[in-house]
């Protein structure tokens, strides 16, 4: 049958992928500050949602505030622009009493909120150019709304006793928090396509190394956690003289929820207590190894600072940031290459865990007004996290590649194996021999012609030319592949991009051949 002699022809679509390809348009490309309508309403989106969202909760919550205190509504405008800049952890001045510690939730959930907004708007496979323009939606939107709120405390500095914030501090956070956001949410979706922009290729030591040094954070900050409740309850007698100064219910909501908000800031602080550091109030400090008078706010969320003297037992709570780095340095043991002689894996995790740790005091400390300065030593965490993370790590790695059996790593996992215990490979054993019996069936008794009536396809019968194709398979992937029959002896050229093809007469037995073939 002529129809098997074929020249098999591939169109211009890529193999086997099953993408449709498209011819590129004509004209000049598009400039980088070209967009398509759909994504500037994307990127619009992100600029303004989280900030819109975040500015009608602060006018929400100063309004609550100010009704339920009786407050004179004509300093609201100035109420909400100092809020929005201490959700930001820009100091602000009232009179002569500097707030440069502020609460961390409002932060948390304002990053958040952004992180979240440029995670879901990153594309498939993004470009620089693309990750640039997210980048600066993500950032427009507060830069917009911390310059109006500039603006507006310096034109109430006259009706009420606050100073407006420099310019350089407002604006150095805002790109600071919001550049986090849009790295978390970009990171989050798209980490393989940011690494390929790297010029240099990153070392799999150091991404296990990121990857440990996150656990070990949030290890070291669930310690703390849990060390702040228990102190609080061993503390709890001091509550009745943290809320001495509420005179109403409404105070002691206010302070409450104040308290709830400085919840975090008091964590990292418990966090450098554990690893050895002293709190500093002021003059004062509170640490393992000792605790110097100072003045400090009696506030609810201080109810777990400790009271001097420190007692010898304080000095058991080392254990907690050595036994954190140890845990995390016996999961890199096992799945790194990591070894006493070479640790970089290691190291990696307790240098970021460290630096994590930093940014994290820093952010959580700052001025008090006439308390003096408020927050973690920072040399003594620096020095100490560094020691236990890097030691701990170090003898957790160590003992695993002593004594432990190494994970097994994720590409050796075969996505076969899950079919081992099904019957797809019994019953292709089965066809097999079926198929077996029915080709000895018609060797036995020769050429089977009922095998063919049912079938759609026009038989092929013997003496026909076999095609044998020299070259790969090609299948057919929704019309991206055409089969372009040509008879013998046509005149029609073929094609550049034809498959090799040879035709070849197969040997057939004599006593198979046809009368007048």
């Amino acid at each position: 049958m002529s129809s098997r002699n074929s020249l098999v022809r591939r169109t211009a679509g890529s193999r086997g992928t099953g993408e449709t390809v498209v011819a590129p348009p004509s004209g000049p490309e598009p400039g980088w500050w070209s967009l398509s309508p759909e994504r500037a309403r994307t990127l619009l989106l992100v600029a303004a949602r989280p900030t819109i969202t975040a500015l009608a909760a602060t006018v929400l919550l100063v309004l609550v505030v100010m009704l339920t205190t009786g407050t004179d509504l004509t300093s609201a405008p100035a109420a909400v622009a100092a809020t929005w800049l201490a959700a930001h952890q820009v100091p602000l001045t009232v009179g002569k009493t500097t707030l440069g510690i502020l609460p961390l939730v409002p932060t948390a959930v304002l990053v958040w909120l952004a992180a979240r907004e440029c995670a879901r708007a990153v594309p498939n496979r993004p470009t620089p150019v693309e990750l640039g323009w997210l980048t600066g939606a993500v950032l427009a939107g507060p830069l917009l709304i911390t310059a109006v709120c500039l603006a507006v405390t310096g034109d109430a500095a006259g009706v009420i006793p606050l100073r407006s914030p420099g310019p350089v501090a407002a604006f150095g956070w805002v790109l600071v928090l919001y550049s986090g956001a849009a790295a978390a949410g970009i990171g989050s979706r798209a980490w393989d396509s940011v690494c390929a922009f790297v010029p240099v290729e990153i070392p799999e030591w150091a991404i296990l190394g990121a990857r440990a040094a996150r656990r070990t954070v949030l290890r070291m900050l669930g310690c703390a956690a849990v060390a702040t409740v228990i102190s609080f309850f061993v503390h709890l007698s001091r509550l009745d003289g943290a809320f001495h100064q509420a005179h109403n219910v409404t105070d002691v909501l206010g302070m409450t929820l104040v308290s709830l908000l400085y919840l975090p800031n008091v964590v990292i602080g418990a966090a450098g207590v554990l690893s050895g550091a002293a709190v500093l109030f002021g003059a004062g400090s509170v640490g393992l190894f000792g605790v110097t008078g100072g003045h400090m706010p009696v506030v609810p969320a201080l109810i777990p600072v400790p009271g001097g003297p420190a007692s010898p037992w304080w000095a058991v709570l080392l254990l907690v940031p050595l036994a954190v780095g140890v845990l995390g340095g016996i999961e890199l043991g096992r799945t790194s290459d990591d070894r006493p002689g070479a640790p970089w894996a290691t190291l990696t995790c307790a240098a970021l865990s460290t630096l994590t740790f930093l940014v994290l005091a820093i952010l959580g400390s700052g001025q008090l007004g006439a308390v003096g300065w408020v927050g973690v030593d920072l040399l003594m965490l620096v020095v100490l996290m560094v020691t236990w993370f890097g030691f701990g790590g170090f003898v957790g790695m160590a003992f695993a590649r002593r004594f432990l059996t190494p994970a097994a790593p994720v590409e050796d996992y075969d996505e076969y194996d899950e079919y081992e215990d099904d019957d797809y490979f019994d019953d292709d054993d089965d066809d097999d021999d079926d198929d077996d019996d029915e080709y000895d069936d018609i060797e036995d008794h020769g050429h089977d012609d009922d095998a063919y009536e049912d079938s759609d396809d026009d038989p092929v019968e013997y003496g026909d030319p076999a095609v044998e194709v020299d070259g790969e398979l090609v299948e057919n992937f929704d019309d991206e592949l055409e089969v372009s029959i040509a008879a013998p002896g046509s005149a029609d050229e073929p094609a550049d991009d034809i498959v090799d093809v040879e035709v070849v007469e197969s040997d057939l037995p004599d006593g198979d051949k046809t009368p007048g073939r």
